[in-house]
């Protein structure tokens, strides 16, 4: 009886602290009319929906405005754990705990609008705070493939910046039934469009209306931690906060990244790109025909960046477990239908690269089976071409979708 008094006393304690740890502290519930600033519209057969204020009140406005889709997109999330349990046998509330434990990790880098702005969703929609968590953190523990390329002056035929990612992860989950297209104005940031999914506030695909774009490719890498900011919102945060490809870099290179990333971003007013070769440690960035590429399988080409999963730089490459590594990328995926695709289709079409040519570009070269999303951005012009998977058709095969954000980010009564 003596013994179980200590053992009592320490499991409550251990009960308590793993409450604290698995459950950060959140912000109190606020009243919010979604109405007063938000909106939603159709665009081309597809919802397009206008959040604006601070983190609370467009997570709120997300949450309210599209009440049953965010709850099912949010309680759907379950899905991924379940497919998680089919593929490797690991009971799903495992994956849970791991997700908890990473998102613990990940909590003091996240900046607070975003913290608050998770809270806002939850409290409109009467979801689960932890599973949309959860969903924030995914991009840490698990693996992506994609391609990104950036082509403008002397490449394309009207000098323009086009912009085309492929987010290449898993279809036939039933997140592709949850895209959106989400139009931000954040108070005190830079108004911005994100095509994603709902329940989810971080960015994997969007422009600002200063013409920055976004990309990033996943790059699997030894020089890894769990603990950072999760890297759609380190995405999110350049689309808030870069005004040019100066402050996208400051952003990325100043950030407590987690796991290995390849980013292409782009400035459509210069026009120019930037791309990233990332780790938890490292970040090197390329310009357009970069001197810096002098390993043997790189293909630099003017006024074009581009990216798969293998880095040029020696030391990122070094740590890296993705296309062959250790070996050299031939025969990879990575490098020869992505990498190599688009610098032999560039090449092929260079001078003459106008939208039509770029979207061939990206069809071409997305991963077969496993293309979630598609877009296309005109950076110059601010417009993006999204197309999403439908079931189990990959997004390359699906409609591209029109969005003129120039158009959209003007009050419909003031539209002509």
């Amino acid at each position: 009886m003596k013994l179980m008094i200590p053992v009592a006393a320490t499991s409550l304690v251990v009960f308590f602290i793993g409450l604290w740890f698995f459950n950060p502290p959140r912000g109190p519930e606020l009243e919010v009319d979604p109405h007063e600033k938000g909106f939603v519209e159709e665009v081309n057969g597809t919802t397009v929906l206008h959040v604006k204020g601070s983190g609370y009140e467009m997570g709120y406005q997300q949450g309210a405005l599209l009440k049953e889709r965010a709850q099912a997109a949010i309680n759907g999330f379950d899905k991924l754990l379940d497919l998680a349990e089919e593929e490797t046998g690991v009971p799903r509330f495992v994956f849970g705990l791991v997700l908890d434990a990473v998102y613990r990790l990940c909590h003091p880098y996240i900046p607070e609008r975003f913290q608050r702005e998770m809270e806002g969703l939850a409290d409109s929609s009467g979801t689960d705070l932890r599973t949309i968590r959860r969903a924030q953190v995914v991009s840490v523990v698990t693996e992506r493939a994609c391609s990104a390329f950036a082509v403008f002056g002397k490449a394309t035929k009207d000098g323009k910046l086009y912009h085309g990612r492929n987010f290449d992860w898993v279809t036939g989950a039933g997140i592709e039934k949850t895209a959106i297209t989400i139009l931000y104005e954040p108070d005190g940031g830079i108004p911005f469009a994100s095509s994603g999914y709902l329940g989810y506030i971080g960015a994997l695909s969007g422009m600002n209306m200063e013409g920055i774009s976004i990309s990033q490719i996943g790059a699997i890498t030894k020089d890894g931690r769990y603990s950072g900011i999760p890297l759609a919102l380190l995405l999110r945060r350049i689309l808030e906060e870069a005004h040019d490809l100066d402050e996208a870099t400051d952003v990325i290179e100043n950030a407590r990244r987690t796991v290995g990333y390849n980013y292409v971003v782009a400035d459509g007013d210069v026009p120019d790109a930037r791309a990233y070769e990332t780790t938890a440690r490292h970040c090197v960035v390329f310009g357009p025909n970069d001197p810096k590429e002098t390993v043997e399988y790189a293909i630099p080409l003017e006024d074009a960046v581009f990216r798969a999963d293998e880095a040029m730089d020696p030391t990122v490459r070094s740590l890296q477990e993705c296309a062959n590594a250790p070996d050299l990328p031939y025969g990879s995926n990575s490098y020869d239908h992505r990498y190599k695709g688009m610098a032999t289709r560039i090449q092929e079409h260079y001078g003459a690269i106008d939208q039509p040519a770029a979207l061939d570009i990206l069809k071409a070269v997305a991963m077969r089976g496993v293309n979630l999303h598609s877009v296309l951005y005109n950076s110059t012009d601010r417009e993006m071409w999204v197309a999403h998977a439908k079931d189990d058709v990959d997004a390359w095969k699906t409609e591209y979708v029109h969005y003129d954000l120039k158009r959209l980010f003007t009050p419909p009564p003031e539209r002509k």
